[in-house]
């Protein structure tokens, strides 16, 4: 392994271990679930680098299952959307929920919130 690469390493692997820390200090539990999700996406890209976007297949460093479920009724998976990707499911999804185990986080369409 390249030295570049260890110090790269080191620095993801910062990066999850302070998410992890922020999670367990953070009161509000949205805010927790999302540092979660986010140390998780982090851990998988540790642990097998970047994932392509379902729909675009754009590299994505941060890989987190996403369910969308449409106006139309359908709800569709995605075990990756890129950032791009997944504003434009919302646009077209009732929801879009962010879920890893027992760690959710829901985003509403914007018609949705009141």
């Amino acid at each position: 392994m390249k030295e570049t690469d260890s110090r790269a390493s080191g620095v993801v692997l910062q990066e999850y271990l302070s998410l992890l820390n922020d999670a367990s200090l953070t009161l509000d539990p949205q805010g927790r679930d999302v540092r979660l999700l986010r140390a998780w996406g982090v851990l998988r890209y540790i642990l097998t680098g970047p994932v392509e976007c379902n729909q675009c297949q754009t590299k994505v460093r941060l890989a987190i299952p996403i369910i969308s479920e449409r106006f139309s009724g359908e709800t569709l998976e995605y075990a990756c959307l890129c950032t791009n990707c997944t504003f434009k499911e919302l646009q077209r999804a009732r929801r879009i929920i962010m879920q890893v185990g027992k760690v959710r986080v829901e985003y509403p369409h914007e018609d949705a919130i009141a």
